[in-house]
């Protein structure tokens, strides 16, 4: 399939889903008031096998290790950033329906935020440190109310082979919630799109790997002042080991 055609079906199923869901995500609206669970196991599975097939639109064959690695409770998992399509990646290949932390400008799209609230995305303005503290505590909230969530501390999307210095403190929502960090490489993520120039949605092999569980208060006190230093180091090693092959 030519990479043209790609694109339009792409982009054209996000349109019409957006367009035609309004209706539905207004229900999850009202439901969510009376039982706020209830709206986010409905949208998770709605946006769950919407990801489904736009990653089968893109002819991605994506490669899974290490889901024997995800813990039976909620976690944080802690990912590098190489592309859009890591979200979609993620949350249609880990065993959890994660929810994401996003930066703040993404709550300003209208429709794709009202389905990013649904999974149980946070938006993080990284001007305002009082907004960040509060961020961190409602995360640490789902996790404790059984919701996963996802976080990519290198603050954006990175295609360098030498990842981006960890954000310090990036893993205080895991802190705050007493849960497992589960280290998350994402390899060639990036091949699917931003690889090339403008907006070519291409197919490709793709390699997410998920490594082994761990919490902070269980790092000598040294790491746990630098657990952002620590996790890169973890997703730094998996990703040479994967590629190195």
């Amino acid at each position: 399939m030519h990479y043209f055609m790609r694109s339009v079906l792409v982009l054209g199923f996000l349109f019409l889903y957006l367009i035609l869901m309004i209706p539905v995500h207004l229900i999850l609206l009202l439901i969510g008031k009376f039982n706020p669970e209830l709206r986010y196991r409905i949208g998770n599975f709605l946006v769950y096998w919407a990801f489904r097939w736009e990653l089968f639109q893109t002819q991605a064959k994506i490669e899974v290790k290490g889901i024997e690695n995800i813990p039976e409770e909620s976690v944080l998992f802690v990912s590098n950033h190489r592309s859009y399509f890591d979200v979609l990646t993620i949350h249609t290949t880990c065993t959890k329906r994660p929810g994401f932390v996003a930066k703040k400008e993404m709550e300003k799209y209208p429709l794709l935020n009202w389905w990013m609230k649904d999974i149980c995305c946070l938006f993080l303005d990284r001007k305002d440190l009082r907004s960040g503290v509060q961020m961190i505590k409602d995360g640490a909230e789902l996790i404790k109310n059984g919701h996963s969530i996802v976080i990519c501390p290198e603050g954006h999307r990175n295609q360098s082979s030498t990842l981006l210095p960890f954000k310090e403190g990036s893993l205080k929502m895991a802190e705050k919630a007493d849960c497992p960090v589960v280290p998350v490489a994402l390899i060639d993520t990036d091949q699917l799109l931003e690889a090339r120039p403008g907006f070519h949605i291409q197919k490709g092999n793709v390699k997410v790997i998920y490594g082994k569980s761990f919490y902070l208060k269980d790092l000598p006190k040294e790491q746990r002042k630098k657990a952002g230093a620590y996790v890169q180091g973890i997703i730094e090693d998996m990703i040479k080991k994967e590629t190195n092959k």
